[in-house]
């Protein structure tokens, strides 16, 4: 069983902290774009049983990801989470394949993350949407230290997914409650442009 732990830093300066991770020696893994379709039954039933069936595409390359609570009970600071992973050949056929047993896409998000490798933790800045948000992912404590390290130990953290934390966005801003979040067309041709993508 692999287990996925992460906490989310909120309203952070991306750009300041990119240059920071340069500054102390981080291994920058690179700047993508990221689409993703968030698949359940009618039903709901798996996010009622808080499991996430997602296919995404993200540099020319389909995953396909579920995510579920562990088996056992787990005490954490972090959002842990069991995760089950695999690339697959076709992100439209896979799409196909899931919608012919019965499922459909609940919500599709998109982002831009940029991956970091820094003691021992993976750092994703993410520009989304509606926010710009920072993930850290290892064990409690390297994930303790590593944030230290690059000075985001003071920030409000949160465990929410990015869902939630959209559907608060929505609340708080009095915005329609859609669980998409994407780019509208002229956002994304200009982050497009930025990262390089056909």
């Amino acid at each position: 069983m692999v287990l996925e732990c992460e906490l989310k830093y909120l309203d952070i300066n991306i750009n300041e902290l990119s240059g920071r991770l340069a500054e102390v020696g981080a291994w920058n893994m690179g700047r993508y774009f990221e689409s993703n379709l968030v698949f359940d039954y009618p039903d709901r039933s798996l996010k009622g049983a808080s499991i996430l069936l997602r296919l995404r595409e993200r540099q020319g390359q389909a995953v396909l990801t579920v995510k579920r609570p562990p088996g056992v009970s787990v005490s954490s600071a972090l959002k842990v989470f069991e995760e089950i992973e695999t690339t697959v050949g076709d992100f439209s056929v896979m799409q196909a394949a899931l919608e012919a047993v019965g499922f459909s896409v609940a919500f599709a998000y998109e982002k831009v993350r940029e991956k970091w490798k820094y003691k021992e933790c993976t750092i994703c800045l993410d520009h989304l949407p509606f926010g710009d948000y920072v993930e850290i992912e290892g064990t409690e404590e390297t994930v303790r230290v590593c944030a230290e390290a690059v000075g985001l130990d003071a920030c409000k953290t949160s465990k929410a997914t990015y869902h939630a934390l959209n559907i608060e966005h929505r609340s708080v801003n009095g915005l329609d409650q859609n669980e998409s979040f994407v780019f509208d067309d002229e956002r994304r041709a200009v982050l497009f442009k930025e990262i390089g993508k056909e």
